[in-house]
């Protein structure tokens, strides 16, 4: 889902202005960053296992290159290594997942520590909450501001205009080609008629703006509509709500595109890369509630030294965005079922003939 992102968005340049001749859409050298492609992949590597996570919290190593001169006028490329402000996300990341891992196989041991993080999400919650009641009021404030800034207003709504189409687009392609691919290419099955089976569900994913809200919907269809097995959807589809936002990828990917194009910074191909494997990662961490793509796209544009303040403009269209990422979400956590069943059809056969012996014993 990143990838058609990314491809469409370099395609069809959304962010970049109709007055704008000298950027090239991004495949440069960028104006702020030093480095090369290797040294930005390799910058990827090293910040996902950070030598201590606190300070990853709120820094991050990156290679700089500087020009040097030699004694005897020729010049060289000299490597070095410089702790830089800003959050490593990448390390944060990576260590809550093995945290996550390693809670969930020890859950007696880690019983404690689960209850400590519980009770700092209960209170993070709280505090959200609050924020909440005033965040209208700084909403309002905070688009103001980027409008009173702006210099033509008609260029800036055009170009959120062509982001629209490019993420619709993008879910387009996701929804209607890639999917279906992958649907057929493991269950050899027509995807339209379980596509037709599932018009329930992404009628109230459309509706609720939330997969989560959406599940009880879900596992009624992918159960009675298109006989998936209680023991696979009641195992895919509550992990897929949580984890599978293929959706939500794609338009992190495309909206730090985006704001790239509209800073007027150019990202080389390693950048790309980053954002690629960052929204990747930050969509697996996304809840499953409205607008919660926001929130990780934020990180997304931390993890490139983007800047953050144009998260600001994709409020005005993150509210009917969101709704079509929502419904790309359950329709892959629904064919994600499929997929599933089809691999551990022998399990479950085996599994159904153990069983047999068991009732006959008991009288059943």
């Amino acid at each position: 889902a990143s990838i058609v992102g990314l491809a469409l968005v370099s395609i069809i340049r959304p962010g970049v202005s109709s007055q704008n001749t000298e950027y090239d859409g991004g495949v440069s050298i960028s104006v702020n960053e030093n480095t090369n492609t290797l040294d930005t992949i390799m910058d990827l590597f090293r910040g996902a296992f950070p030598d201590n996570i606190v300070q990853a919290t709120f820094g991050k190593h990156a290679t700089e290159l500087t020009n040097k001169t030699r004694k005897d006028g020729t010049t060289y490329i000299e490597r070095s290594l410089k702790f830089k402000g800003g959050m490593n996300m990448i390390g944060v990341i990576v260590f809550s997942i093995v945290c996550g891992v390693i809670i969930s196989l020890h859950p007696r041991e880690c019983e404690p520590l689960m209850k400590v993080i519980q009770a700092v999400n209960d209170l993070t919650m709280r505090i959200v909450q609050l924020i909440l009641w005033y965040s209208p009021v700084g909403i309002f404030f905070l688009i103001s501001g980027q409008f009173a800034g702006m210099e033509d207003l008609g260029e800036m709504m055009a170009q959120l205009g062509m982001l629209v189409i490019t993420v619709l687009g993008g879910l387009a392609i996701h929804f209607f080609i890639v999917l279906p691919g992958i649907f057929f290419a493991f269950t050899r099955k027509n995807p339209l008629i379980y596509y037709y089976n599932m018009l329930p569900a992404l009628a109230t994913a459309f509706g609720t703006d939330s997969s989560s809200a959406t599940m009880p919907v879900t596992l009624q269809c992918v159960e009675e509509r298109n006989n998936i097995d209680r023991r696979i959807s009641r195992f895919v589809i509550p992990v897929g709500a949580t984890i599978n936002m293929d959706g939500t990828a794609l338009y992190e990917a495309v909206a730090c595109l985006f704001v790239a194009q509209v800073s007027g910074i150019s990202l080389n191909f390693g950048q790309v890369i980053v954002t690629a494997m960052t929204a990747t990662l930050a969509a697996v961490g996304a809840a499953g509630i409205p607008s919660a793509g926001l929130v990780t796209t934020v990180m997304v544009l931390n993890a490139v030294n983007l800047p953050t303040d144009m998260v600001s403009l994709l409020l005005t269209i993150d509210w009917l965005i969101d709704r079509f990422r929502t419904m790309t979400n359950v329709m892959g956590d629904a064919l994600g079922c499929a997929v599933v069943q089809q691999l551990c059809t022998k399990e479950l056969t085996e599994m159904d003939q153990e069983k047999i012996p068991q009732r006959a014993e008991e009288g059943v």
